[in-house]
């Protein structure tokens, strides 16, 4: 094989394995013409302090670290939704917290409705909101988060307040290792 078809051949094999790395399954390869992929981006409100580790949608949609203040582009892929919604959506968002140097992760867990301002299709991704108290609201619009316009949370600005731990959400301290 010259080495310009192999060269032509790995370019294949890595635009599939990029197609597959949005994909939990083959029918997400193929979603019928009544579904779309929208891209998922995770916004802070705890404040500083505090980060979401990770977050799932629905157990199928996985996204990493989320600064606890701010964030919000919609860059992971993709949740399938319906391209015209008929009836109300509820997701299922389960998300870790880690407070700054403790080590210590804690598990959430909501399921809450999606807020639609426009079809999927029309939109520039889905934008979980991670609010005071381990809320969450998911929202679905044109606007980015950080917009004047955007029909969600205010996007978190100016210097982080502090986190807010819950009563009686206080941090265990790290443990020491033996000496």
């Amino acid at each position: 094989m010259s080495l310009a078809r192999l060269a032509h051949a790995l370019a294949g094999l890595a635009w599939a394995l990029l197609a597959c790395g949005c994909a939990g399954s083959s029918e997400d390869l193929f979603p019928d013409t009544r579904t779309i992929g929208v891209p998922v981006g995770g916004v802070g409100h705890y404040g500083s302090g505090i980060m979401v580790t990770e977050f799932t949608i629905n157990d199928r949609f996985r996204a990493g670290y989320v600064q606890g203040w701010g964030g919000g582009g919609a860059g992971d892929c993709c949740v399938l939704l319906p391209r015209h919604i008929t009836k109300p959506i509820l997701a299922t968002v389960r998300w870790k917290t880690s407070q700054d140097g403790l080590g210590r992760l804690l598990e959430h867990e909501a399921t809450v409705p999606i807020h639609f301002a426009v079809e999927p299709g029309d939109s520039s991704g889905m934008y979980v909101h991670f609010l005071p108290g381990h809320h969450v609201e998911v929202w679905v619009s044109r606007p980015y988060p950080n917009s004047s316009i955007y029909p969600g949370p205010a996007f978190p600005g100016g210097p982080a307040p502090p986190y807010a731990p819950l009563p009686g959400e206080k941090p265990t301290p790290p443990q020491t290792e033996p000496r």
